[in-house]
């Protein structure tokens, strides 16, 4: 299982390199921007040898953490979620370490995925307002807390 994970691990590093992104233990990887901070996390399922990625943004008024939490960003989804179910199929059983693949293969599939998906969006959330319209656009699988959406109807 360790070479499945260093795969993934490798497509995100790769991915994540060309839209400014930095490492943290593998499975973070963060983007700093004046209002935000834009996160890709890696998660391994607690039932098996299955990975997740989400991705997620910061709003810096909300407190100056250098390094948040997925779970505590005000806007969330999890990748596969914005994708055509094809592709979404495709990218969850490159993430399934039971389901026997390619490694080649299963590096392109990662690779493009979070980079369409995760990377390239997170990497236009440089300000809250477009981070909020990101999130507008990516549809009903993105969650956006309503703290979030009380300083847009304030501005």
């Amino acid at each position: 299982m360790s070479e499945g994970r260093d795969v993934i691990v490798q497509a995100l590093v790769e991915a994540g390199s060309r839209y400014g992104f930095r490492g943290v233990s593998g499975t973070n990887f963060y983007r700093d921007g004046k209002e935000t901070i834009c996160l890709l996390n890696l998660q391994k399922s607690s039932w098996g040898p299955q990975f997740y990625i989400n991705a997620a943004v910061w709003f810096t008024r909300f407190g100056a953490e250098r390094r948040p939490k997925e779970h505590k960003c005000q806007i969330r989804w999890r990748v596969d979620s914005t994708m055509e179910d094809e592709q979404s199929k495709a990218f969850t059983q490159a993430l399934n370490l039971e389901q026997a693949m390619p490694s080649d293969q299963r590096l392109s599939l990662i690779k493009d995925g979070v980079s369409a998906h995760g990377f390239k969006p997170l990497s236009l959330c440089e300000s809250e307002q477009a981070a909020l319209r990101v999130a507008d656009e990516r549809g009903p699988h993105v969650t956006v807390a309503l703290s979030a959406r009380s300083q847009e109807k304030a501005n």
